[in-house]
């Protein structure tokens, strides 16, 4: 068993053991330059309460032009985080091309993804075979992170409205302190007020 110290370093080791113990077994090719981190899904997957835990980006959308996966930093158990790889790869071996139709169903199906094409989860077969992997690299070196303890940021600028016409703007409460009258900007009228 290999010491790994930090992820990216063991998902690229782990990636590696899957493009030869499970995807070449099935006669399936993996690009041999992704680039995965363990890392924040887009926007679409920042909330706490989004299922998504992995994400496979398509060649065109890096400008080192190769698939760049991300395993979310809310999964720890090294099973899992091979479970995802996995599905991911797939997403990378036909450049995100088939979805999670055709190609992916059909790939997912012969390594031994089960369940929702979408949420896809690692059968009794491949789980021997991750845990097999596992025992190659190591426990997988993260701790996961909980997003439902990230401070919610609040609104710092309040809301000026006119009450005569609505033309209204925000400004921080320092800028309001600073106003010497209450002139609309808009209408000229002495009716701005803050909402």
């Amino acid at each position: 068993m290999t010491t790994i110290v930090n992820r990216e370093e063991w998902l690229h080791q782990g990636y590696k053991l899957l493009a030869v113990e499970v995807f070449k077994r099935v006669n399936v090719e993996v690009p041999a330059d992704v680039k995965i981190s363990c890392s924040f899904p887009s926007v679409k997957g920042l909330s706490a309460k989004s299922a998504r835990i992995g994400e496979c980006w398509a060649r065109e959308a890096s400008t080192a032009k190769v698939n760049e996966i991300f395993i979310s930093p809310k999964v720890d158990n090294p099973v899992e985080v091979l479970d995802i790889l996995a599905h991911e790869l797939i997403h990378a071996t036909d450049n995100c091309k088939s979805g999670h139709r055709g190609f992916f169903a059909k790939t997912a199906k012969l390594i031994g993804l089960e369940g929702k094409m979408t949420s896809t989860h690692a059968g009794e077969v491949l789980k021997e075979k991750l845990q097999s992997i596992i025992k190659k690299i190591g426990e997988y070196p993260h701790a996961k992170i909980d997003y439902t303890h990230m401070k919610k940021q609040t609104t710092r600028m309040l809301k000026v409205a006119c009450t005569r016409c609505g033309f209204s703007y925000r400004t921080s409460k320092k800028n309001i302190d600073s106003m010497e009258d209450k002139t609309c900007n808009c209408c000229s009228s002495w009716a701005m007020e803050i909402c």
